[in-house]
């Protein structure tokens, strides 16, 4: 994910922890860079937005374009708006998540605010990112294995599947005693399946440090509801 974002967002809860007026935040927003991706800009709203200011304008707003974003949008969950030159990805709530135009974009969290500018702004695209419209059984699968996040979750799943302490929960709650009331036997499971939760966290936060980050962008709310053009 874009460090750019994350330490932009750290910056922005800063400022609002202090009271700083939003107008200022925008203001007087430095930049933060990674490589490519620099973000720029702060755009209140609920959930608020980063996002990256381009010195020229990049995308053209054609029909192909609209369809290609309504495609990723797809793919993520979301609905596509088009106003003027402002294309709104949200949630089925009405919720925005991301905006682009022809030399802005930006995003409520750090994973869309990278795969926007990696598949639409072309900055520093990789497998991934080439691979978005292709179309096709085979494109499929190498989109799942270029997706390092769905790698991920894959093999904390196989974690949590072969965890000892899972089946050693599954045993309490399904074996009848000879011994114990039942009661027992479930509490017993129930803190098998609590030591099994525990030891995922633990190999999460240490071989995969950003799925447990902390500083998750959505959890900023904005003191402004509307989206301010930039």
């Amino acid at each position: 994910m874009s460090e750019a974002f994350v330490k932009a967002y750290k910056h922005v809860e800063e400022q609002l922890s202090k009271n700083t007026p939003e107008a200022m935040i925008q203001e007087k927003m430095p930049e933060f860079r990674d490589g490519v991706f620099v973000v720029n800009k702060y755009v209140p709203s609920d959930p608020p937005m980063l996002g990256m200011g381009l010195k020229n304008p990049v995308l053209q707003l054609t029909k192909d374009l609209v369809l290609n974003v309504e495609k990723f949008a797809k793919r993520r969950g979301l609905l596509v708006r088009v106003e003027g030159d402002n294309i709104y990805l949200s949630t089925k709530e009405g919720v925005k998540k991301a905006w682009l135009r022809p030399d802005f974009f930006a995003a409520t969290n750090p994973q869309l605010f990278e795969s926007i500018g990696k598949v639409f702004y072309n900055l520093s695209p990789d497998l991934l990112a080439q691979l978005e419209f292709s179309e096709g059984l085979t494109a499929t699968v190498a989109r799942l294995l270029a997706d390092k996040t769905m790698l991920t979750k894959g093999i904390v799943a196989l974690f949590f599947l072969f965890s000892p302490a899972l089946w050693v929960a599954i045993s309490m709650f399904l074996t009848e005693s000879l011994f114990y009331p039942r009661w027992s036997m479930i509490v017993a499971g129930a803190v098998a399946l609590a030591a099994a939760a525990y030891l995922i966290r633990l190999y999460l936060h240490e071989n995969f440090p950003e799925l447990s980050m902390k500083t998750d962008p959505s959890r900023l709310k904005s003191k402004s509801l509307p989206v301010q053009q930039t």
